[in-house]
Formats: structure tokens, sequence, C-alpha cells
């Protein structure tokens, strides 16, 4: 597989798109090593190489799941992605089993993070982030706000309000750029903070 690295293409030409179903294996890759030193996905695979080696699978059947609620936008080069639900998506029954049997045993904390957030998942209609990674070689370059941005000036032009739970310092400080406020914060067992964010829709400009 051949990879697109910094250099091989000006990150201002890259403009969000929807993501195909052809482009999930790299958008996988994407998120994996984008997650890679994330304290939540650290907390969930404490081991170095087994995460390097879980977590192309496990982001796999993230996106293979979430596809569907035709919401995931990347750019051209697959170095950027935001996964997102949109209001009344049903769970896709089928990924935690997915996600237990890609796991194995560190599944059970997986579970525990993914439990956590269900317990105050609102229940208000929203748009949902589940996920948002860049490349790390592409970080910082704005990126990540251009994937995010179809959603987001969709729930200001249905006024539609956007849910999301930050799992580190660096991306709450991005989500609260886009108008994502902290509503509480969750803490894993002997491990790092999670913050739901809520964001109101913004009024559009006639």
């Amino acid at each position: 597989m051949t990879h697109t690295t910094a250099g091989d293409q000006d990150a201002t030409t890259l403009r969000p798109q929807k993501a195909s179903r052809e482009s999930i294996p790299i958008l996988a890759e994407t998120l994996a090593l984008s997650f890679y030193d994330d304290p939540v996905i650290m907390w969930c695979i404490p081991d170095d190489m087994r995460r390097r080696e879980l977590l192309p699978d496990f982001f796999s059947a993230i996106v293979e799941s979430y596809i569907n609620y035709d919401e995931i936008y990347d750019v051209p080069a697959g170095v950027s992605a935001a996964v997102w639900a949109p209001p009344g998506a049903e769970d896709d029954e089928q990924l935690p089993e997915r996600i237990g049997e890609i796991l194995q045993e560190d599944g059970e904390r997986a579970f525990v993070a993914l439990a956590l957030m269900a317990e105050i998942h609102p229940t208000d209609a929203h748009h949902y982030l589940f996920l948002v990674g860049t490349r790390p070689g592409w970080q910082g370059r704005g990126i990540g706000s251009a994937v995010m941005s179809p959603v987001l000036e969709t729930c200001d032009h249905d006024v539609v309000p956007a849910y999301l739970e930050a799992t580190s310092e660096r991306n709450k400080a991005l989500y609260l750029r886009h108008g994502f406020e902290v509503k509480s914060e969750l803490r894993l067992p002997h491990g790092p903070p999670m913050w739901p964010m809520w964001r109101t829709p913004r009024a559009v400009k006639a």
C-alpha cells in the first residue's frame, strides 16, 4: 500500500468529502495512527505493541459500522476522518461483539469506557461525533477542523445540536474552538478523564 506523506500534497488543497467503503482500510489506519497515544485508548490497551497491533482492526470495525449512517467525512489523501452518527441513528448491535473479538482480554476495559459514555449520552436529538483523527504528520494544519465542518454546517442549517466525548486536552481544545462546551467530566477507574461536550447550533448568516 502506498502511504501519502505530508510532503506529497499541500494540505490547503485537501477538501472534506463523504467517505466511501473503498476507503475503510486507509481510514482505519489513519485513526489507528492518530489515536495510538490517546489517553483513553492507552488506558483501554496499555501494552504499546499490542495497541499498535490491534488498533487498525478496532477502528476498521467502527468505520465499517458507522459508514452505514452516511456521515463519515475524510479528505482525498485519507489522512483525516470524522466519524459521525445522525439524529435517531440506531446502535449497531453487532459492533460490541466485533470489538470484543478484536480486543480479547483488553475488551473489558473498552466496554467499561463505552458503558460510562452510554450512561450519560443525551436523549435529545443531536449529531454525534464519535471520532475525529488526523495522522500525526498532518496534525496542526486545520484538516481535522475541515472534516468536521460539513456536519457542523448541517447542524447550524437544521438547528440541531451536536455531542461528543473528548478524550484528551488537545482534542478538547479543538472542540472548544468549534463551539462545543464541556458539560461534565467522566473519570475512568484509575485512569484518565473524558469530557462530554455539547454544541448548540449557531445562527446561520442570511
